[in-house]
């Protein structure tokens, strides 16, 4: 488990501090106005909310990770799971894409965790650790059930990381893709209208989608412990402090003494033109005060570096923003 400080900081009271709204929303709207694509922000201090796009769906990709890592701790509080339990994963319970647990597997498996493959889900964004999971929880419909008794509403999870992926594509999830190798050769073989029209179903899809509104929601419920017992919400945020991806995006923007636990999540793009680029978290100020933040850009052209340029300028407005 984690540290007794960071026990310590998720009892304290939740008003430490507040955010200037209107100044923050000023600036929301300056930084997402003209942007190419559209852009989705919420952030949630203590009652503060500011909002660009907050009611729309973006597509949450690998934060869906961060979801299923809740809905695990869920199990852990009320359904007897442990994190120590040992697992062994083997070739075919592979996935797709990022999946750096894939190079541990030998002949009999790979023998870890439970709680290991949540870090690697959401530390590494490990598609093969995270549909694992979601398999040994009954299936993405009880991590939607969970979110439904948790009055998650506007955040839908219909998905595994591999059927999602494989339609995206324009291919239906086969078994044999667990060959990366193949689940390449497969998309090669893709007409180039299909995975044009597979592309656009996607970018439409209510499938697997949030609005930024429900995510900050969500998030705040996590730090302010009543998403889930004390000692799972200390875990969780514990690891998504972790995270190794996106180091450009949120994090690149935080002041001095403010600390972030997050998730990121993207899509792959086709003919330049990309649907999701995500970050979602929370902040934690030098006071201990925690405000959530949750950042989604779709449908845009332009360059990776520029949209985390976009999201680290959103953190650096909120800690602008925050008087203890």
């Amino acid at each position: 488990m984690r540290s007794a400080a960071l026990f310590a900081i998720l009892t304290l009271s939740l008003r430490a501090g507040s955010l200037n709204q209107a100044s923050l929303q000023a600036e929301l709207d300056r930084l997402t106005q003209g942007f190419d694509g559209r852009v989705g922000v919420c952030v949630l201090g203590d009652k503060e909310l500011a909002c660009t796009r907050g009611g729309e769906l973006f597509s949450v990709q690998s934060v869906m990770k961060m979801v299923v890592g809740m809905a695990v701790l869920d199990a852990v509080d009320n359904l007897g799971w442990k994190l120590d339990e040992s697992v062994l994963f083997r070739k075919q319970d592979l996935s797709v894409y990022q999946q750096p647990i894939a190079s541990l597997i030998g002949k009999t498996g790979y023998r870890t965790t439970v709680g290991d493959l949540v870090r690697r889900a959401i530390v590494d964004s490990d598609s093969a650790a995270v549909d694992y999971l979601v398999a040994k929880l009954g299936g993405i419909d009880k991590v939607q059930a969970f979110l439904t008794r948790k009055k998650a509403i506007g955040l839908r999870l219909d998905r595994d990381e591999k059927r999602l992926q494989s339609e995206i594509v324009g291919i239906g999830w086969k078994a044999e893709f667990v060959d990366s190798a193949v689940f390449e050769k497969a998309i090669a073989a893709v007409p180039d209208a299909q995975r044009s029209a597979a592309y656009e179903k996607y970018r439409m899809d209510k499938r697997d989608t949030s609005t930024p509104k429900a995510m900050v929601q969500l998030l705040r419920e996590l730090a302010a412990g009543r998403l889930l017992s004390k000692e799972s919400t200390a875990w969780l945020i514990g690891v998504m402090e972790q995270t190794a991806t996106g180091p450009d995006r949120l994090k690149a923007g935080l002041a001095k003494g403010w600390r972030l636990a997050h998730k990121t999540g993207s899509s792959g793009s086709w003919r330049g033109l990309t649907v999701a680029t995500n970050d979602v978290g929370i902040l934690f100020a030098p006071d201990g005060d925690r405000v959530a933040v949750a950042v989604f850009v779709a449908d845009t052209h332009a360059e990776l570096a520029t949209r985390a340029a976009l999201m680290a300028s959103i953190s650096r407005a909120i800690c602008a923003n925050y008087r203890p």
